[in-house]
């Protein structure tokens, strides 16, 4: 049996594992296609986009979390999924026969057809994104240096944070601790640099606990960040931003982090609904061929209990990963399916170096001891992936880093 994995973010590598360890001694040949050579720490990506750490430390090579393993990793482009003739196209050329098929090809940016929006913002999407960030921050501010007129280095030294969900957050967090260094290195007035978070609900964090939101709001402020809420953005013009009571923010940087939708491609393969998630069933079985399952960001799988849509986070599409890989396993040995049921082990959220917020269970957290929770819980992920040996080379590849660019 050929069993095709498309996609090496959290879902489509804990399937991968997964149905290796299960299917390992059976005939099965289990690939691993991905365009890039290494799996992404998503939820990690404001640390290099703010440069306070080197993006190696959120890249981890797919050759050691499957060295040892029976998974073969192909890398290429899916351009083209061909349910009826059960087939993958990579880079519009070469062909790959499947008789079973995961799709977990993950999100992209949803810029919910505000004029100018995609044109003329910056997103963190993947590690070439959050490393374009960092380095048009750092070239905002080489330009700012050159120029004596303080209204003109205005637009240079401002930047606006569109979205204050927990990637936006996270971000303005991360980017006002580093902007004391940024400033000296380019020998900027502190004073004139400006870090706008912009959102059009009227509070940050939509749908997190008030407690929280009030803490990121204090810890935000107190770090030098100018909140703008219940304002939504309009337009955005090449170096500015409209919003919709009329004010005009001049900025040459604006990171767009308001939404995701699913990979276009799913949207074109199968069927789909809310912001291009294909349709499946409770086995995480894409409603239009039962031999394909869709998981992580790019399904549209709802909670048997509200019947609600899953949101696209990290613990959910491993858990969807966990159920699709034992599902095909169900399916070759012929047990049962199992439907999917959602569980959430709590939220955890950083607000730049050393502040964290979190809700585990009836509990709520904010301050030194959350952010430790959330760099144990990235450590322990690590280690699911492939024990100690892993941890040990991503602590080794750390060694040599700075913490933070100056």
């Amino acid at each position: 049996m050929k069993i095709r994995v498309l996609g090496a973010g959290y879902a489509g590598v804990r399937a991968a594992l997964d149905l290796n360890r299960r299917l390992g001694r059976r005939p099965a040949r289990i690939s691993l296609i991905n365009r890039d050579k290494h799996h992404e720490l998503i939820t990690e990506l404001h640390r290099p986009a703010a440069g306070t750490t080197d993006r190696r430390t959120v890249a981890i090579p797919l050759e050691d979390i499957f060295s040892g393993t029976g998974v073969e990793v192909i890398y290429g482009t899916v351009t083209d999924i061909q349910v009826a003739a059960r087939q993958v196209v990579l880079d519009r050329r070469r062909v790959l026969q499947y008789d079973r098929l995961v799709v977990a090809l993950g999100s992209e940016p949803e810029f919910f057809s505000i004029p100018g929006l995609k044109e003329h913002s910056l997103t963190l999407s993947s590690l070439n994104s959050a490393e374009v960030i960092r380095q048009h921050i750092d070239a905002m501010f080489a330009h700012a240096a050159t120029l004596t007129d303080p209204d003109q280095r205005r637009p240079y030294l401002t930047v606006v944070v569109a979205g204050g969900g927990f990637t936006g957050v996270e971000f303005a967090g991360q980017l006002a601790d580093r902007v004391p260094a940024l400033a000296r290195r380019h020998g900027v007035p502190r004073e004139e640099v400006r870090l706008i978070t912009v959102e059009a609900a009227p509070d940050l964090l939509p749908g997190f606990d008030e407690p929280l939101i009030d803490a990121a709001v204090d810890v935000l402020v107190r770090k030098g960040v100018r909140l703008m809420l219940g304002v939504p953005i309009v337009a955005v013009e090449p170096g500015a931003v409209a919003l919709e009571d009329g004010t005009r923010i001049a900025a040459r940087t604006i990171v767009w982090s308001g939404g995701v939708r699913a990979n276009r491609l799913v949207e074109r393969c199968f069927t789909t609904r809310s912001r291009g998630r294909a349709v499946v069933n409770e086995y995480l079985q894409s409603v239009d061929d039962p031999r394909v399952y869709i998981i992580g960001d790019a399904a549209l799988a709802l909670d048997p209990k509200s019947g609600q849509p899953v949101p696209p986070t990290a613990q959910h599409a491993v858990q969807q990963g966990r159920l699709a890989a034992r599902n095909l396993w169900a399916e070759v040995t012929g047990r049962p399916l199992k439907p999917y049921t959602p569980a959430t082990a709590g939220v955890v959220a950083t607000v730049g170096h050393g502040v964290g917020l979190a809700r585990i269970g009836p509990f709520k957290l904010a301050g030194r001891f959350p952010a430790v929770i959330k760099d144990v819980n990235t450590w322990r992920y690590l280690y699911s992936l492939g024990g100690p040996g892993l941890l040990l080379k991503v602590w080794w590849r750390q060694l040599p880093l700075r913490p933070a660019r100056a």
